[in-house]
């Protein structure tokens, strides 16, 4: 008869409490955990406080030159090569505040901007015009000049009417929420008008005016962009246009029908020069005219080459400095 291989009974009821201890505490921790509370702006743009910006200069006279950039991910591009001109140009007292962010739009520009209220800065640099094309492609019933129409900015709003998240609520969120995506074919015929010209105005127009009050400077950028002759996704994700080289590198069409793109830009740039026209306490680079429409700025319809980013930073960083020189 074989020796059982068993544990005797008194180890296997420690083994048994020890172990049941260990998952009341686990348990409990977690629960904990889920319940804790964080403000809901952590969560939708947890941005703010990783730049550093929520703890920016309070005061104008202070020794440092304050400079916020507000955009997608165009300007997010050249963050870093803008700010090394900044601070070779104007001396090492510079701190740049980015919280130009992949796909956010005008509106979330300037919610962001509008929470920082308490903060005062030199220079406001802003840079929007085609992630705003995305929120053309619902129906016309639909659409809503807050964004609200799009699950992102409805959650802003529902969410923002209690102020504060639970882990267990950012869970549910991340869980449930609709991916926004690029617009499917059927999406196209929303997009044929151009229903976000007013709310792109209107959002740059209340983050200009909310500047005067706080007495910033605000520099807004048209959008540069780039359809070669004969664009089809094809020829595009084959590598048969003249795009340069780039780090990012997206389709036409994750924004929508490529020449409803192009006029959805269009149409903001419009509106961005009408803004800039009427303020006195902004300066406008107009990109679209200043970047040449070719292969060698451009890696995609927006985004830009090594040479294009360059060019860009040459032509922001003189009105940033006029800017500063003049106040």
């Amino acid at each position: 008869m074989s020796e059982s291989t068993a544990p005797p009974p008194r180890r296997r009821r420690l083994f048994v409490t020890v172990y049941a201890v260990f998952l009341l505490i686990v348990t409990t921790a977690v629960l904990r955990l889920v319940h804790v509370e964080a403000d809901v702006w952590d969560y939708y743009y947890p941005e703010l406080e990783a730049s550093g910006a929520t703890s920016a200069s309070r005061t104008a006279d202070d020794k440092s030159i304050d400079v916020l950039t507000l955009g997608g991910s165009v300007l997010l591009q050249v963050e870093a090569d803008l700010e090394q001109r900044l601070r070779k140009d104007l001396g090492a007292n510079v701190r740049c505040f980015h919280l130009s962010t992949t796909a956010h739009t005008s509106r979330d520009s300037w919610l962001k901007y509008r929470l920082l209220a308490a903060q005062r800065f030199d220079v406001v640099l802003v840079c929007h015009g085609i992630n705003d094309v995305r929120m053309n492609y619902w129906p016309a019933e639909q659409f809503r000049d807050d964004y609200t129409h799009c699950p992102w900015y409805a959650g802003i709003l529902r969410d923002t009417a209690t102020g504060r998240l639970t882990l267990w609520d950012r869970l549910k969120r991340f869980a449930t929420q609709e991916g926004l995506g690029p617009p499917t074919v059927a999406d196209h015929r929303h997009g044929e008008t151009i229903k976000t010209a007013t709310a792109f105005q209107t959002n740059l127009q209340q983050l200009v005016d909310e500047a005067r009050r706080r007495d910033d400077g605000v520099v807004l950028l048209t959008m540069a962009a780039y359809l070669p002759e004969g664009y089809t996704r094809t020829a595009f994700n084959t590598g048969q246009l003249d795009y340069g080289a780039g780090e990012v590198r997206h389709a036409a069409e994750l924004w929508g029908a490529p020449q409803q793109v192009v006029r959805g830009i269009a149409e903001h740039n419009q509106r961005t020069r009408t803004v800039a026209s009427v303020a006195p306490n902004v300066g406008l680079v107009d990109l679209e005219r200043e970047l040449a429409a070719e292969g060698g700025n451009f890696s995609d319809i927006c985004h830009l080459t090594r040479v294009g980013r360059q060019r860009l930073v040459d032509a922001v960083v003189p009105v940033i400095v006029e800017m500063l020189g003049d106040r």
